[in-house]
């Protein structure tokens, strides 16, 4: 029995037709089956068109690599999602997630699989906060990612320094039971859906190179599909949870406004002590259906597990 192990890395591509080339051609210079066998596992590359409208099919379509495309972008997300169903497919005991970018560099691939490949772990992060960072990072990304990063690590019981990382692993165990439900920020997805599963995650320090072709996916939009995300994410697993956590400060609403109340009528505000006496009201009953849909939720997701 060969003790040869399967390492699929998936490139998302959405228009990086000056640089898909580039981490391609590293990646299969870095790793030929003469040198990676002898470590005791067999590389594939394969590429997610999302959607491309410039000449990145083409490019890809110059290399020795299979590429899967999807007619129109869907977010990079929904591009991880195909990545990690198809490397499923190709029966990888390993899958690795690499940006197109080339900002992340392809000689970090090996850090990130050593801990699969050694079942220390089931997913791997490669951490840039831990690593190198080889540019000023702007001011605002900066803040965007020690926020996430400080959130993911409330909302899960991983430590973790990068919550926003482009270079992510993943062994079968895990890939067999992942679950990715939006099209954006898949890094908190999984976080959120690998510790809702009970996974063992590790990070391993990486270096980060600067973007000097085509231009980053994230902008000020980006944050509100990331937290819609998170929310939805939190739902599914664990829904009476976060309702009763809806519920209590609801509930809580309903007080303070009936204490305001109560000092209205002490202090004789006139007619708009019913307009408060209202509010506390519609907050109770908010709360207390919150509490309700929490475990109709939880039902309902129970049957279809």
């Amino acid at each position: 029995m060969s003790n040869i192990q399967n390492v699929v890395v998936f490139i998302p591509a959405y228009n990086e037709e000056l640089s898909i080339g580039r981490t391609i051609k590293r990646v299969l210079e870095l790793y030929p089956e003469s040198l990676t066998r002898s470590k005791g596992y067999l590389l594939k590359l394969i590429v997610v068109n999302d959607g491309s409208t410039d000449k990145t099919q083409d490019i890809v379509g110059q290399h020795n690599v299979l590429v899967k495309s999807i007619p129109k972008n869907k977010g990079l997300g929904a591009a991880t999602r195909v990545g990690m169903e198809w490397a499923l497919q190709l029966d990888a005991d390993v899958v690795v997630k690499l940006d197109a970018d080339f900002q992340h560099d392809p000689e970090d691939i090996e850090k990130v699989i050593i801990p699969l490949l050694k079942n220390e772990a089931d997913l791997c992060w490669g951490s840039r906060f831990k690593g190198q960072i080889n540019y000023k990072m702007p001011l605002i990304r900066k803040i965007g990612n020690k926020f996430f990063t400080w959130l993911m690590n409330q909302l899960t019981d991983f430590e973790i320094s990068d919550a926003q990382t482009g270079l992510m692993a993943f062994n079968k165990n895990y890939l067999e039971v992942f679950e990715i439900f939006g099209n954006y920020n898949p890094p908190q997805q999984l976080l959120l859906d690998a510790n809702l599963k009970h996974m063992r995650y590790v990070e391993v320090p990486v270096v980060f190179h600067p973007r000097t072709k085509g231009k980053s996916f994230v902008t000020l939009h980006y944050p509100i599909f990331v937290m819609a995300n998170i929310f939805r994410i939190l739902i599914y697993g664990d829904p009476i949870k976060v309702f009763s956590y809806i519920g209590v400060i609801m509930i809580l609403f309903a007080f303070i406004y009936y204490f305001i109340y109560l000092l209205s009528i002490y202090l004789n505000w006139g007619t708009e002590q019913y307009f408060i006496e209202f509010l506390s009201l519609v907050f109770l009953l908010v709360g207390i259906q919150s509490f309700f849909f929490g475990i109709l939720a939880d039902i309902i997701l129970r049957k279809r597990k």
